[in-house]
């Protein structure tokens, strides 16, 4: 009797998965209709497993920086159409680290979400976890109006945060060049002991060079991670926090480094005389 009850158990859970199945996704998208145009969703979900079949060599850079899942919809008037793709990412961090290697800093950006900008037939905006990208391939100005339209309906439906990582607000504004900022998971400045880093680019009296900053990982995460890195140089990082380095990263070129609690700062590009100019944004950093 007790075993006919127990495979009773398990053939009734199961029945009840099959009808209620579990929902992963941290939100369930739910398309909005638009006026005068029929919504139509073909198209499957896509994961980290099969984002190659939407993107092809394009998944790489999406799953290195925890792609979740892909949402998409089409929107019918006539011959015209909008595709709407929404990408959710594991993190806002992540999220923002694909929507910024895909903006560049010419872009006419605009407030949507955390930021958006537009080109003729398209709008791109971050909100959250969430990257999405609206298209169409018209050129009628009805079509292009419902298209921002329909940016403004799903970027209200979305939750999440319509704030940039507070790690941005680190970085000095003297120099900086506008919307450069970038988060990086994973073999940063092509190390790949280096991992998770933000990153702004500057230009001061004709000197290029970029700010990186490590904030995610805790103390001891952050001396192994300095340990493997110095030591390539015959350098070590001490027992704590505080020392700065100066040195030839054969990568590179020459790095200004300091090590605080919670935090790493790395300045590249800036040659071996510059050690002021690396010095004042290290400091500035370093106070706030």
């Amino acid at each position: 009797m007790k075993n006919t009850n127990y495979y009773f158990r398990i053939i009734l859970a199961f029945t009840l998965l099959l009808i209620y199945p579990i929902t992963l996704d941290s939100q369930d998208i739910k398309f909005p209709q638009l006026n005068k145009f029929d919504l139509e969703m073909n198209y499957p979900v896509y994961t980290p497993d099969n984002l190659w079949d939407y993107i092809n060599g394009g998944a790489d850079s999406y799953n290195a920086l925890g792609f979740q899942d892909l949402h998409i919809a089409e929107y019918n008037r006539g011959k015209h159409s909008i595709k709407v793709e929404v990408y959710q990412h594991a993190t806002p961090e992540q999220a923002f680290g694909i929507y910024a290697l895909e903006r560049a800093p010419s872009y006419d950006f605009f407030e949507l979400g955390v930021q958006g900008y537009r080109e003729e037939g398209l709008v791109h905006f971050l909100k959250g976890e969430y990257y999405v990208k609206i298209t169409s391939h018209s050129d009628k100005k009805r079509i292009l109006e419902a298209l921002e339209e329909l940016a403004y309906n799903i970027e209200s439906m979305l939750e999440g945060s319509a704030e940039f990582p507070p790690e941005l607000q680190m970085f000095p504004v003297k120099g900086k060049v506008k919307n450069s900022e970038m988060y990086i998971s994973e073999s940063v400045m092509g190390h790949e002991f280096l991992n998770n880093a933000f990153r702004a680019d500057y230009t001061i009296d004709d000197n290029r060079f970029s700010i990186y900053l490590f904030s995610g990982n805790n103390r001891d995460e952050n001396h192994h991670m300095l340990s493997e890195y110095l030591s390539k140089y015959d350098l070590e990082p001490g027992s704590g926090p505080g020392k700065k380095y100066s040195f030839e990263d054969g990568y590179n070129g020459y790095v200004y480094l300091k090590w605080q609690p919670g935090l790493v700062i790395l300045i590249s590009g800036l040659d071996k005389d510059s050690y002021e100019t690396a010095n004042e944004y290290i400091n500035d950093i370093s106070e706030r």
